[in-house]
């Protein structure tokens, strides 16, 4: 008996499928400075911007307020400094400072997980001071992140987010994030809680509406100044 021609198995038929290309080195993520009239993304140098998170995190005068769902014993800026410059140096991270358009610092965010066959990419490790939190600076630094990603062909860029960080859930839910499961028990965090993560995807053919929505949000916060 003749083999079916891979393209006419049950699992291929409707499947939408993006062209290979000969020398095509997929989705190329690298640290560069992003921009627009809120915010300032530049890239996360440890000389220049730990000790900025660690004055961040001491001046809010609450750990746990800081950042609630990552808590190792001890030091814990120096630990994640220490993973920010092990993963960037692996290429598993691509870290930035936020700051403000004057260059103070605001906090930071970044990509995670660069899939360059895949073109998949996760937005995460993001922490603000409170001073900068629920305002502009949020959805103006997921508009560039967001925008850069698909510019530089993402066709997927996915949020992983603690089950109990509802505030981060409605964030993302908020900014257009569609869910699409949970993973139970995934991750063993550096206290020793097991974590379950909640993940969002949005993807690139979502992108225009997600992007509309985000202008409209930053437009509002214009009309306040």
């Amino acid at each position: 008996m003749a083999k079916p021609s891979p393209s006419r198995w049950p699992w291929n038929s409707g499947a939408r499928r993006i062209p290979a290309i000969k020398g095509f080195a997929g989705l190329q993520i690298a640290p560069v400075t992003l921009e627009n009239r809120f915010v300032r993304l530049v890239p996360f140098d440890i000389d220049a911007h730990a000790e900025a998170l660690r004055d961040m995190a001491e001046r809010s005068g609450q750990r746990l307020a800081t950042w609630p769902y990552f808590n190792p014993p001890g030091d814990w800026i120096s630990v994640w400094v220490k993973a920010i410059r092990k993963r960037a140096e692996a290429g598993t991270l691509v870290p930035f400072a936020v700051l403000t358009p004057e260059g103070r610092f605001a906090g930071m965010s970044a990509y995670l997980n660069p899939d360059a066959v895949s073109e998949n990419v996760e937005i995460g490790m993001t922490i603000y001071a409170p001073e900068f939190q629920g305002g502009a600076t949020n959805p103006a630094c997921k508009h560039l992140l967001l925008g850069h990603a698909f510019g530089q062909g993402a066709i997927r860029v996915c949020f992983n987010v603690d089950e109990r960080n509802a505030r981060s859930r409605a964030a993302v839910t908020k900014l257009g994030g569609v869910q699409e499961g949970v993973l139970r028990d995934n991750r063993v965090l550096p206290d020793g809680f097991v974590r379950t993560t909640v993940v969002f995807s949005i993807l690139a053919r979502e992108w225009p509406g997600v992007k509309e929505g985000l202008e409209a949000r930053l437009a509002r916060f214009e009309r306040k100044d």
